[in-house]
């Protein structure tokens, strides 16, 4: 896991100081942890054996052990496909597709853990509730996944609003976000600052914000008041987004378990719209002939 993993999983047994340093990490993660100890000790106002408690605590042996990984971190954090090229190598004896099935499989366990359960539920209950507004927006490839949970939900409940993909039309629609909305926002490496930009604007502005990134966390989770992790593994140089899209699927599938009634009424009267519009199209095939319906020649 990483250290952004190891922190959330590890919260619960926390004492209340340990649990300061923990939240100034994640507020500014990764950049928090490579200060030197008492410059996160004072940040966190905390002493400095609290510090060192609350790296013991997450599996370190001490401070220098913490740093040193979690530069590994950034170092994976800035990979892109060039690099992760030729670090993709198939063993002979294994075909392509056998390989590929392995290697999702390890990243939807490594995704769908306990760890998520608090984050998820709270997730979910928020965008069950119909009085809140609820935004999605992602970045270059993790804009599909906002897409494809914003179309999910909005079947199911009115006030949902896809942010635009151009850069002019999510400075607009940022600032259209307001107070008691909820924001879903999708960011993975190498992460988009604009995606980012949204979210601060949406939590300046107070809305809620839920974040869904890789296990090197966006940037934006600096304003995230929840955050979901998706594990990439994929087995070519393409970071996988098949977590992301199993879990946009897993928060729809809690939705529909939470508005009971109210749903099956919504997806009632969208079947109902459906069936209108078919039966105008077909009067309007039937009418393209003359008068008598026949077709003109």
């Amino acid at each position: 896991m990483t250290i952004g993993e190891r922190v959330n999983e590890g919260l619960a047994e926390m004492t209340p100081s340990e649990r300061r340093v923990a939240r100034t990490l994640l507020a500014a993660y990764p950049s928090a942890g490579l200060e030197s100890l008492p410059m996160l000790a004072q940040t966190s106002n905390v002493t400095g054996p609290t510090v060192l408690r609350f790296v013991r605590k997450i599996g370190f042996d001490g401070y220098t052990d913490f740093q040193r990984t979690l530069r590994e971190e950034v170092q994976e954090r800035m990979e892109g496909v060039l690099s992760l090229y030729d670090a993709k190598v198939f063993p002979p004896e294994q075909r392509v597709l056998e390989h590929s099935l392995t290697t999702f499989k390890r990243g939807l366990d490594k995704t769908f853990t306990p760890s998520i359960q608090s984050d998820f539920d709270e997730a979910a209950r928020l965008l069950s509730d119909p009085r809140r507004r609820a935004w999605f927006v992602g970045g270059r490839f993790s804009q599909l996944l906002a897409e494809y949970l914003y179309a999910l939900v909005r079947m199911l409940r009115g006030g949902c609003t896809l942010v635009g993909d151009a850069p002019e039309d999510r400075r607009l629609d940022s600032l259209e976000i307001r107070r008691r909305d909820v924001l879903y926002l999708f960011d993975y490496r190498r992460y988009q600052p604009d995606t980012v930009e949204v979210g601060r604007i949406a939590s300046q502005r107070g809305a809620t914000v839920v974040v869904v990134t890789d296990p090197w966390l966006s940037p934006a989770v600096e304003f995230a008041r929840h955050v979901l992790v998706t594990h990439p593994d994929s087995a070519s140089p393409f970071d996988s987004m098949l977590g992301g899209f199993a879990l946009a699927e897993a928060l729809a599938a809690e939705v529909v378990g939470m508005l009971g009634d109210a749903g099956r009424k919504r997806l009632e009267e969208l079947e109902e719209a459906q069936d209108h519009l078919r039966s105008i199209g077909s009067a309007t095939e039937q009418g393209k002939g003359g008068l008598d319906g026949r077709r003109k020649p």
